[in-house]
């Protein structure tokens, strides 16, 4: 059906962390794009050939009918933030680091990865916010972030206009977006979330039902490994500080993971939680090189939301910092193993492998010397 397509073309700048609105210049006709949102399922080859979580936002869609060939597939995006990118520099906290105004992100990463998988499915993308923009050709992205009783407005902006799909990127923000839609069921997509089961957003991962799906990616499971990850690169790690949110189901499952395998590694777990920003602060402030060996991020969206507060104290005082998703290896964890925000999936909730990453420049900065064995596990390594 792509053969003979003309390749997409990106315009805007997208570096590793920020992303200037662009159009992906595509060919995909209306009616290829009907016949996929009619069918809740691309046809068998096809959905084979075609993969990445990108996928399920397409196959998901209401039917468009004749309306595919007049206007794009509007969809909303509620996300959290913007979060405050770290700021660190070797051997001492960086000034940066307290500035007012700190940097921060522009694009949540997992739409990143939407936008990637778009494109090379070849679909025009328009990405705007709520400021408005061009619309696109046929995918619309309508970009919202902010904090819980902003996401709840947009959400209602959402179901007033009514957007064809939304795509959730966290628990908190789907739960918003199911319960603003209820009077007016809109498709809900999810990029990651640790326990949907659990968190009583589908049926089972095998048949959703209702009207949300999305990819489930492993945070939880995985925790235990983390740590024994974490002590083949630091063979003398003893003792590890884990941060979390008191109360969270997928944090407090992810935790009794860590001890599970703690016991079995010989290393003493110091359980840091924390319901605020300031809270996490104040905990962060009496961190020394002697407190513990390493840090580890726990699930939860508090606390990833904070890491422009854990990376740099974290380095100031050489205590490492093991994550859980690929990108806080670029922010400055020592490593990370996790889902991929670029990862692909598929319908119906697709659980996906963990991808473990290496940062050896934060390795080098601390002293560090990674394993020759722990590289060689690794799927990406920052130098």
């Amino acid at each position: 059906m792509l053969a003979g397509r003309p390749a997409p073309k990106l315009t805007g700048r997208r570096g590793p962390h920020r992303y200037q609105t662009g159009v992906v210049m595509a060919s995909m006709t209306g009616s290829e794009l009907a016949s996929l949102g009619g069918s809740r399922r691309a046809p068998g080859g096809l959905r084979r050939r075609l993969r990445g979580w990108s996928i399920a936002l397409l196959v998901a869609a209401p039917a468009l009918g004749a309306q595919a060939q007049e206007r794009p597939l509007e969809v909303g995006v509620l996300a959290f933030g913007p979060r405050p990118v770290p700021v660190w520099s070797c051997g001492a906290p960086s000034p940066a680091a307290t500035e007012a105004s700190p940097k921060q992100e522009t694009m949540p990463f997992y739409i990143l990865g939407l936008m990637e998988g778009l494109q090379k499915l070849n679909y025009v993308v328009d990405v705007r916010n709520e400021k408005g923009g061009q619309p696109g050709r046929r995918v619309n992205l309508d970009v919202r972030m902010g904090n819980f009783q902003e996401l709840k407005g947009h959400a209602q902006q959402f179901a007033r206009k009514p957007v064809d799909m939304i795509v959730a990127v966290a628990s908190a923000a789907v739960r918003i977006a199911q319960e603003e839609t209820r009077d007016h069921p809109i498709p809900i997509l999810f990029p990651g979330i640790s326990d949907p089961v659990g968190e009583g957003f589908v049926q089972s991962l095998a048949r959703p039902g209702g009207f949300i799906t999305g990819v489930s990616h492993q945070e939880v499971q995985g925790s235990g490994k983390r740590l024994e990850l974490f002590k083949e690169m630091r063979p003398g790690l003893r003792r590890v500080i884990t941060l979390r949110r008191s109360g969270y189901r997928p944090s407090e499952l992810s935790l009794a993971d860590v001890r599970s395998a703690a016991v079995r590694l010989n290393v003493e777990i110091l359980d840091w939680s924390a319901d605020s920003r300031d809270e996490l602060k104040a905990k962060l402030a009496t961190l020394t090189p002697e407190t513990a060996d390493g840090i580890m991020i726990l699930p939860d969206s508090l606390v990833i939301s904070s890491l422009d507060l854990i990376i740099p104290a974290s380095i100031a005082h050489r205590v490492p910092t093991f994550g859980l998703q690929d990108f806080m290896s670029e922010y400055g964890a020592i490593a990370s193993s996790g889902p991929s925000a670029r990862q692909a999936g598929d319908l119906p909730v697709e659980p996906v492998d963990p991808l473990f990453s290496v940062n050896l420049k934060v390795a080098n900065c601390l002293g560090l010397t990674v394993p020759l064995e722990v590289l060689r596990q690794a799927d990406r390594v920052v130098r």
